[in-house]
């Protein structure tokens, strides 16, 4: 009965905490930052933290925040949202719209954060239901490699004595009110890179004179798909995609170089290094049988992430007995997404769930993430920030 009681002081103070949390997500969506230039952001964060009557402290040249929670004895977890914004021209028309040209918070970041601002009032409010120490976790730059968790984990920053951690990523793909769930692999790992490919350039009118690298690109892109055709188990999900190709500069011009990027996912970290490997051999031999040359760089990226299955089924039991069995999603598949949360799982055991903010009670515009269009149902910040306090009441409950 106790804990009862306790549920219903929790609900009580995430219903006083709603409007708060919305004006803020809002005033982040307003005034979006890109990646490693979340100065305001972090700002807004450090003045309400601190209004509530925290310590916290500035991490990565004032980008990132990190703030504790510190009540007794007993285990540490850390709760984590991503800040940062994409490069994307807003087009939704809302009165809140982005105030920075070609700036968007399109991925649901500005939701994420006054979730986890959100929780955090709450938390504080409530330490009779829990005991021991939660650090509050603002990270930057998710949307670039190597990502902010990497940065954030090589600056030794991450408490040593962290038992789990929580997070969370807004998702078209579930209904508000609804927390979609995976025991185990979730996110894809993922392996970006970059080629150059070097001819030598001649008049249209004399391609013999020429080593012509656009010839060679196309014919290196077709080639890569046989990688996962050929070289990679069908029970072992892979994805190749070239994303940008950029080479000459007039149609009667064959240029002296070309240039193209790509993403390489999969749940394996074995498929990735391997492909990554043949990916560099094919490149170059095939350039070669142009005549041409190849450089391929690749760059840090994140590992696939892996959701504790014990933490999952506590989880989810708990947020069900709560708020019924129809608010949680069990996903039969994991996504191709990447997600540098899962940096932190190879650090401690984690959990990483899929918060639904598709409007459940008007029409959907079907816009999802990375669109100019995506308008997330900020009802869904009432579900977000019970899935932090239920997670940390889970784990470090009295």
């Amino acid at each position: 009965m106790k804990k009862v009681n306790g549920v219903k002081l929790i609900c009580s103070h995430i219903e006083d905490s709603f409007g708060q949390a919305v004006l803020l997500r809002r005033a982040i969506h307003r005034n979006p930052e890109l990646s490693g230039q979340e100065f305001e952001t972090a700002a807004l964060i450090h003045k309400y933290l601190s209004g509530i009557g925290l310590k916290p402290v500035y991490h990565l040249k004032k980008t990132a925040v990190m703030a504790a929670i510190r009540n007794g004895r007993g285990r540490h977890i850390v709760l984590r949202a991503d800040t940062d914004a994409l490069p994307i021209l807003e087009k939704t028309g809302l009165p809140y719209s982005s105030l920075r040209d070609g700036v968007m918070h399109a991925c649901g970041h500005d939701m994420h954060t006054a979730i986890l601002l959100g929780a955090a009032s709450v938390l504080n409010k409530t330490r009779e239901l829990w005991k021991g120490t939660i650090t509050l976790l603002f990270q930057p730059s998710e949307e670039v490699e190597p990502g902010g968790a990497w940065s954030l984990l090589k600056a030794g920053v991450f408490p040593d004595d962290v038992s789990a951690i929580f997070g969370l990523h807004v998702s078209t793909d579930h209904k508000s009110g609804e927390v979609g769930l995976r025991e185990g692999t979730d996110y894809a790992g993922i392996c970006t890179f970059d080629v150059t490919v070097k001819g030598a350039g001649a008049h249209g009118a004399t391609p013999e004179k020429s080593v012509d690298p656009i010839v060679c690109t196309a014919a290196l892109i077709t080639s890569l798909q046989t990688l996962i055709s050929r070289e990679t188990s069908p029970f072992t999900p892979a994805t190749l995609n070239i994303g940008t190709v950029h080479a000459g500069t007039r149609r009667n011009i064959i240029p002296d170089h070309a240039e193209f990027q790509g993403t390489l996912r999969s749940h394996s970290k074995e498929t990735l290094k391997y492909l990554s490997g043949r990916i560099g051999e094919m490149i170059r031999q095939t350039a070669s049988s142009f005549r041409a040359e190849a450089e391929v760089t690749f760059q840090e990226s994140y590992p696939p992430s892996f959701n504790d299955p014990d933490m999952t089924a506590c989880f989810s039991s708990a947020f069900s007995s709560l708020y019924g069995s129809s608010s949680v999603v069990h996903r039969p598949d994991p996504t191709m997404l990447a997600e540098d949360f899962a940096y932190y799982q190879q650090k401690v055991p984690g959990l990483y769930v899929h918060l639904g903010v598709r409007p459940s009670g008007r029409k959907f515009n079907g816009f999802g993430i990375h669109s100019a269009k995506f308008i997330p149902d900020e009802a869904a910040i009432k579900t977000g920030i019970a899935s932090h306090i239920t997670f940390a009441t889970k784990m470090l409950g009295r």
